[in-house]
């Protein structure tokens, strides 16, 4: 009776009055040697379900149960993510059946995944991305089951715990994907000794970005002698034409006041929307130095930001998934753990774009750098480690 009325309650929480169509979970890629590791099954009566089993566990064997909440359609970001707490829970030898629970930005389909998790004996729920978490922190908090967020912002920019040093004391504990802004700075100055106006570019609907990328830096500004200066993109739909028409704009502005472009860096935020028009941006920046704080924005070829100093999100998501172990094994509980973050950040560096911007990478960002790509464009070191090149 308990939980029916808790799981009334959760759904009570979302708007399902305006609920479209079934959410449908098509999209993830799962690495094909996790496949040889778990079964996947479809749920056919429910298009937002998946399951993934174990096949290297005993039938004697106890499994745990996990739930992952998948809030939108991010193919790239979000296969990484499961892939890499599947990966974990493999590597140390957890058995767990994971619940794959995908509720496309619908608050009912997501309230609904919870009432479920509690009728159904899921031991532990992980929330895949900073939506996910901002929706389990506002409705899940002080419930039974444990949570540990993945994939997400900052949570102390975002309101969501007072400090890195301390626990929730609720049913949640947190990880994040950030650098903390200092260090940010700290690198950066280090790229650019005499740095002093830094042109953000983020979208105005990523409230992550904006409150743990944007307004850290905003508020630290003036101890550091810097210029910030704002590129707002509107959404995903508008992002060719607002590029298009401010970054022009702001190479102008940035100009006036450093001609040689020798005393300005751009910073490209989290906000898919933005990097993933990180060529386009290259087209107007010409000779200024273009970095990001997500890894990933450093590729191949000429479509790159020059530098990424941030976290991989591999990285950050195997600490959520080790917190994960360690609750599920009665170590620790969610709302003692610490914020986790990941120590160093990850450097990942295009030679290509340097020197098609005359821009000297010093010898120690070489020396630390996790992903570098050469003056070809070719990846040469990927997680630390040296790539092999295949004839």
């Amino acid at each position: 009776m308990r939980r029916l009325c808790l799981a009334f309650a959760i759904l009570l929480l979302a708007s399902p009055a305006g609920a479209g169509p079934r959410p449908v979970l098509d999209w993830l890629r799962y690495d094909p040697g996790l496949l040889r590791a778990y079964s996947l099954t479809m749920d056919a009566a429910d298009s937002a379900r998946q399951t993934l089993s174990p096949i290297w566990a005993g039938a004697a064997t106890p499994v745990h149960r996990v739930l992952l909440l998948v809030p939108i359609k991010s193919v790239d970001a979000y296969s990484i993510s499961v892939n890499t707490i599947l990966g974990v829970f493999r590597e140390r030898a957890i058995p767990a059946r994971f619940e794959v629970w995908f509720y496309g930005g619908d608050k009912a389909v997501a309230a609904e995944g919870l009432a479920w998790a509690e009728a159904n004996g899921i031991e532990l729920i992980m929330t895949v991305g900073s939506l996910a978490t901002e929706y389990v922190h506002g409705t899940y908090r002080g419930h039974r089951i444990p949570v540990v967020t993945s994939a997400s912002k900052d949570p102390v920019p975002m309101g969501q715990i007072p400090g890195y040093d301390v626990g929730s004391g609720t049913n949640i504990a947190y990880t994040s994907i950030n650098v903390a802004i200092e260090t940010e700075i700290t690198y950066l100055r280090r790229l650019i000794p005499e740095l002093r106006e830094v042109a953000v570019i983020y979208a105005a609907n990523n409230k992550s970005a904006v409150e743990t990328q944007v307004r850290p830096l905003q508020a630290v500004a003036a101890k550091h002698r810097l210029t910030i200066r704002e590129i707002v993109v509107r959404d995903e739909q508008h992002a060719v034409e607002d590029i298009n028409r401010y970054v022009p704009a702001m190479m102008t502005t940035l100009k006036t006041d450093d001609p040689d472009l020798r005393h300005s860096v751009m910073l490209v935020t989290g906000s898919t929307t933005v990097y993933d028009q990180i060529g386009l941006i290259n087209r107007f920046t010409g000779r200024l130095p273009v970095a990001a704080t997500l890894p990933d924005v450093v590729r191949q070829g000429d479509d790159s930001a020059v530098l990424s100093i941030g976290v991989n999100q591999s990285s950050a998501v195997q600490i959520a998934a080790l917190y994960g172990i360690d609750i599920l094994l009665g170590k620790v509980k969610a709302g003692d753990l610490k914020v986790g973050l990941v120590s160093t950040p990850d450097i990942a560096i295009s030679f290509r774009r340097a020197r098609e911007i005359d821009l000297l990478i010093p010898f120690s960002f070489f020396e630390a750098a996790t992903f570098i790509y050469d003056y070809e464009g070719r990846q040469v070191r990927s997680f630390g480690l040296p790539v092999v090149a295949q004839k």
